[in-house]
């Protein structure tokens, strides 16, 4: 893990990106029911929301060593209506498979950079 004052290299940064919105996106995978094609054990909602929190800290307080920034507010906000959409989720139903779908393809596109770095 890296501290405050060590730079994260980019292939790291886009990484945990990428785990930061698989955790999000896993969070309302578990509310909308279509979550068994990926777990391969139990979780659960404060287990990914502790583990999204943690992650989103370590990026925040990591200046990345090079590439483009990356825009902390935005992580908070996603971050924030992830959050939103699971205390709703009994009687929100609309707007949450496009958000979803927002976080899936964030975290694959992540994901693909840091392959790439």
């Amino acid at each position: 893990m890296a501290t405050p004052q060590t730079a994260i290299r980019d292939d790291e940064r886009y990484e945990r990106l990428s785990d930061l919105y698989l955790r999000l996106w896993k969070q309302l995978d578990l509310i909308s029911g279509d979550a068994k094609w990926l777990e391969a054990g139990p979780v659960s909602q404060g287990e990914l929301r502790t583990e999204a929190q943690a992650i989103l800290n370590e990026i925040s307080s990591s200046p990345a060593s090079s590439g483009p920034p990356i825009d902390a507010n935005v992580l908070e906000k996603d971050f924030k209506k992830t959050q939103a959409l699971v205390e709703q989720a009994n009687q929100q139903e609309g707007g949450l498979d496009s958000f979803r779908d927002y976080l899936r393809d964030l975290a694959l596109r992540y994901s693909q950079l840091a392959d790439e770095s």
